[in-house]
C-alpha cells in the first residue's frame, strides 16, 4: 500500500472515530463470510458500522482523537464497531452476536462515551436499557401518582354525585 493509500485510510478512519459516540472492538477469528455480512447487516441497523482495520492505521487515527485508549485493544485482527448513535444499541448487537457464534466473535473492549471498558465492561453495557427505555421508565412514574390523583378524585366526585342523586330520589318519593 502506498503511503498515500495509508494516508487517506487513516484520515478515513479518524472521521468514523470522531464521529462516534462508542466504539467497540471484537476479534473476528473463526467467523465466516456469511456470519460477517450479516453482523454488519444487523450493525446498520442500529446507525452503526463494521470495519476490518489494520492495527497501525488505526492506532494512527486514534492518536489524535479520544479515542486514544483504544490502542490496547488494537492486537491481532480486529474489526471495530462505530456506533454514532446510541451506545447501547450497538453494544446489544455484538453481544448477541457474540452469543448466535457461540464465542467465535469475540469482544476484546472498547469506548463508551469516553469511558474505557474492557469485554466483560461491554457486556454489562449491553444489559442496560436504552436511553428511549429510560425515559418510557420515566413518564411511567411520572404519570402513576397523577393517575392515581385523578382515579381518587373521579371518586370523590362520583360519591358526590351518587348522593345527590339519593337525596333527589328520596324527595321526589316524599
Amino acid at each position: 500500500m502506498l503511503k498515500a493509500d495509508k494516508q487517506d485510510v487513516v484520515d478515513r478512519l479518524k472521521e468514523q472515530f470522531q464521529g462516534s459516540s462508542s466504539v467497540i472492538c471484537v476479534d473476528f477469528r473463526g467467523v465466516n463470510v456469511g456470519q460477517i455480512t450479516q453482523f454488519r447487516g444487523q450493525i446498520k441497523e442500529t446507525s452503526g458500522t463494521y470495519q476490518v482495520v489494520k492495527n497501525t492505521l488505526a492506532r494512527r487515527a486514534v492518536s489524535e482523537t479520544t479515542f486514544q485508549d483504544l490502542g490496547q485493544f488494537l492486537v491481532g485482527p480486529t474489526g471495530v464497531v462505530f456506533c454514532p448513535g446510541e451506545p447501547m444499541d450497538a453494544a446489544k448487537v455484538v453481544k448477541k452476536f457474540v452469543q448466535e457464534t457461540n464465542g467465535a466473535l469475540k469482544i476484546k473492549g472498547g469506548i463508551v462515551d469516553g469511558t474505557v471498558f474492557d469485554a466483560k465492561g461491554i457486556e454489562k453495557v449491553a444489559t442496560l436499557p436504552t436511553k428511549h427505555e429510560l425515559l418510557s421508565q420515566l413518564v411511567a412514574s411520572l404519570e402513576s401518582p397523577i393517575s392515581g390523583l385523578v382515579g381518587t378524585l373521579e371518586g370523590v366526585v362520583r360519591e358526590f354525585v351518587y348522593t345527590l342523586q339519593a337525596i333527589a330520589d328520596k324527595r321526589e318519593s316524599e
